[in-house]
Parts: structure tokens; sequence; C-alpha cells
């Protein structure tokens, strides 16, 4: 879609200057990939590339018609950065052992991409936190529903900050990004998701990222599901490549829980000790879970799965938000969960935390 043309002599000519803080990885390429090709194909096609010496690099491009929402990274994704590729000189520091010390600046969108970043650090510390402390006392009732509004005081938080980002900076591709990245956190209602999608500029509704907002609008308002309803089926891989289907599991006899979470997602995460406390206490008296991953990175999956203690069935098909999950759900947020019955039909949608543990015990105690 966008092409960037080597021209070092050129008077229009910008550069993206990148250093690494070791030379561990002198004499491979780092390269310049559009940030949503990547996320769906790890394979994309590059835009530019450029050999690493002595811990460094150099990118030359001329004038870009629009900003490119772009990704830096190796072969391997030892060295990664998210960078808005624009008409400007940018300097590009990569952190290779703390890779939340990697910075972005020269440009007013990379500049703009570090005040959001800094503020999506500071929800991740608080959610962090969080889960420490969930970890540290006994799961009662009452500290569960304190967990709960301690993590939406969060989200609310958050939220906010992104929807005054939005609304001072309509004519940004980086606004349409933050707009994804809240709808798909479940901040907003659709109306209110329709609302700031209108109060962007047209080049940011028409960009790839401002369809997929659109899309996701659109998908939120017609692919309902709906108590009573028979589950519809998935067939995915497990993280050791085996094929496995929700059918599987559900109409089977058992109550199960789908179960919707990536591990990028703090509220997801923050989530799974109560969900795994639940599932070690019904797993012998007919209740089930069947977990579906929106990750992209499958090491950072299998992680996620080992360091939460998740026992339970995983399928994912790696392409996040891109899924056919997404859309055959009508998932537009995670943690997104559904209880089905013994038949395989919905009881109830979203259930977390107390009232899934209320329900559970309804049903099975």
């Amino acid at each position: 879609m966008f092409l960037l043309f080597i021209s070092c002599n050129d008077s229009n000519s910008h550069k993206i200057k990148g250093q690494l803080s070791s030379d561990n990885l002198d004499g491979q390429t780092i390269y310049l990939k559009d940030y949503l090709s990547f996320m769906n194909d790890r394979n994309s096609k590059p835009i530019d590339s450029a050999v690493i010496k002595k811990d460094r690099f150099t990118l030359t491009f001329t004038n870009v018609e629009h900003p490119i929402f772009a990704l830096l990274t190796d072969d391997n994704q030892k060295a990664s950065a998210v960078v808005f590729v624009e008409n400007a000189n940018i300097k590009v520091k990569i952190d290779l052992d703390n890779p939340q010390k990697t910075s972005v600046s020269g440009s007013e969108l990379n500049d703009l991409w570090a005040v959001y970043l800094d503020s999506i650090r500071a929800v991740n510390d608080k959610f962090t936190e969080l889960m420490q402390y969930a970890q540290s006392k006994e799961q009662t009732p009452e500290f569960e529903a304190e967990l709960m509004a301690r993590q939406k005081a969060i989200i609310d938080g958050h939220v906010a900050f992104s929807g005054r980002f939005i609304k001072d900076h309509p004519g940004n591709i980086l606004t349409a990004f933050i707009l994804r990245d809240i709808a798909g956190q479940g901040g907003l209602s659709v109306e209110e998701i329709q609302s700031a999608y209108d109060q962007l500029d047209e080049n940011v509704r028409n960009n790839e990222i401002g369809q997929s907002i659109l899309k996701g609008i659109e998908r939120e308002k017609t692919q309902a599901v709906a108590v009573g309803e028979l589950f519809r089926d998935l067939s995915m891989k497990t993280p050791e490549g085996k094929d496995i289907s929700i059918s599987d599991f559900a109409g089977k006899g058992k109550y199960v829980l789908l179960d919707f979470w990536a591990s990028w997602c703090s509220p997801c995460r923050a989530e799974n000790p109560n969900i795994v406390a639940l599932y070690n206490e019904y797993k012998d008296k007919g209740f089930e879970i069947v977990g579906i991953s929106l990750d992209n990175d499958k090491d950072a999956w299998i992680k996620g799965i080992e360091d939460d203690k998740i026992t339970w069935s995983q399928m994912s098909d790696l392409k996040g938000w891109e899924s056919p999950a997404c859309v055959k759900y009508k998932v537009s947020a995670i943690p997104f969960t559904l209880l089905l019955d013994k038949e395989g039909k919905v009881i109830e949608i979203n259930p977390r935390g107390e009232v899934l543990k209320s329900k559970l015990k309804e049903l099975l105690n």
C-alpha cells in the first residue's frame, strides 16, 4: 500500500536512525513492516530493511504520502519497536533486555505515541499490583467484589484518558489506533464508539485502522449472542498443534465455560486466578473450560498459560482480533466468557468474578 524509495542523495529524504542497547545482533537484518500486516502474518513482506552494524542501523526514505503505522523487528523478534513513519528524521533506541525502555522520538506522531505508551505502562503496572494483591489474600465474596471494583476503576481511568486524547487529536492515525484499543477493552458502548469514530477526520476513518473500527461497530450491532442459543462451533489448534473444536466439549453433559482471553490482556490475566480456583473446585463435578486465545504470538500465549497455571484446554488460530472467532461470537472486548449448559446452550453471557462463582455454586453444589 505504501512504498519507501531509497534515495540517499535526495534533499527531501528522511532517516530512521536506530541504536540497540548491545551489539548482540550485529550483522543481522532489521525489517520495517506494516504493523497490521505483521500482526496478521509474521512473514509479511517488509517495507524496507537494514543491516545492523555496531549496534546501529539506518533506513532512508523520501516523502511518504500518509504516515505508516509500522514495526521494526529482526528475524527472531528479539529487537522490536513500534514506529510511525512520517516525513521527519526519527530516532529509535531499542532496549533488548527491557522493551519498556525502548523509545521512539523525532516527530509529532511518535512523540504523541510515547505519551500514550506511558499511560499504558501505568495501567499495566496497576494491574500487576492488583494481581499480586489478589494472590496475597483468601478469596472471599467481599474480597472478590473489591478486586472487581478496583479493576473497573483502572479501566475507567484509562478510558477517560484515551477519550480526552481522541477528542484533542481527531486527525491523527494514532487516534484511530487508540480508539480501537479502548473499544477492544470494553470501556465504551457501541454507541460511544460510533460517536467517537464519527468525530475522526475523514482520512483517519478511511485508513486501515479506521476501517477495522468500523467493522467492529458493525459486528457489535449485528452478531449478538443470546441466552438460550446453541453454541457456535469453532475449530482451532492447541499449543501443541492438535486440532480441537468447541463441539469436543460442549453438549457432552457438562457445564462449559468459553473463556476468550489473551496473554497481552491485563484484565484477563487479573481474572485468571479466580477462574483457576473455580476450575480446581468444580472440574470433578461436571464443569469444563475451553480457553479461546486472541494471541498473535504463540510463545507469549504458552508463557501466559504456564505463568497463570492454566490446566484446561486451550485453542487459538493466532490471528488476534482478526480471528473468525471474534465475528462468530461478537467478541469486541476481552475478557469475555459464555457459560453453556449440559446441552451446549448459553445460560450466562460474560459471567466473571462473584457472578460466575455464584452460578457454579447454584448449578453444581
